[in-house]
C-alpha cells in the first residue's frame, strides 16, 4: 500500500475509533440524564438546528443514514415535540424538519454534556488546535458530501469558512 493510502487509513481507523467512544459515552450520558434521546437523533436535531428548515431527505443523506431510520427519528423526535415535520410550501411531497422551542432546550443541556465530554480531555490535547482540525473534516466532509451525493454541507460553520 502506497503512503497516502496508509494516510487515509489512518485517518479513517482513528476518525471511526474517536466517532464510537463519544457515542458510546454520550448515549451513557443521554441515559443518565434521563434524556429521551440517543445521540443520532441528536446530531439530526443539531442538523436541522443549523440548517432550518431542511427536507427529510436532505437530513438522510447528510447524516448518511437510511430512509427508514430516518423516518423513525423523525416520528420519535416529533412524537416528543422536540422537531416539527411540515409539507414545504413549494413541493407538498418535501417534508420539512424544523426544530420546536422543546427541542432546542432539550439540545442546549445535551451539548452541555457534549462539551464537557470534550473538556475532560483538554488538558491533554492542549498540543492540538481542535479549531484547525475541525474546519479541516469539515472540509473534508463538504467534498465527499457533494461528490459522492450532490449535497452541499450548509450551515453556519459553512459561512464561517467563506
Amino acid at each position: 500500500m502506497d503512503k497516502s493510502g496508509n494516510d487515509y487509513l489512518t485517518l479513517s481507523t482513528y476518525n471511526a475509533i474517536l466517532h464510537r467512544q463519544l457515542q458510546r459515552d454520550m448515549n451513557q450520558l443521554l441515559v443518565r440524564d434521563k434524556l429521551p434521546v440517543n445521540i443520532t437523533e441528536m446530531y439530526l436535531m443539531v442538523l436541522v438546528l443549523e440548517s432550518q428548515p431542511i427536507s427529510q431527505r436532505r437530513a438522510a443523506t447528510t447524516l448518511a443514514v437510511d430512509e427508514g431510520l430516518m423516518t423513525r427519528m423523525v416520528k420519535h423526535l416529533t412524537s416528543l415535540s422536540l422537531i416539527n415535520k411540515a409539507s414545504a410550501d413549494r413541493d407538498k411531497r418535501v417534508k420539512e424538519l424544523t426544530l420546536t422551542a422543546e427541542g432546542k432546550k432539550l439540545l442546549d443541556h445535551a451539548l452541555k454534556q457534549f462539551n464537557d465530554w470534550w473538556e475532560s480531555f483538554a488538558g491533554d490535547l492542549e498540543h492540538i488546535d481542535i479549531n484547525r482540525l475541525g474546519n479541516e473534516l469539515f472540509d473534508i466532509s463538504k467534498v465527499v458530501l457533494s461528490d459522492r451525493h450532490q449535497t452541499p454541507l450548509e450551515n453556519d460553520q459553512a459561512e464561517r469558512l467563506k
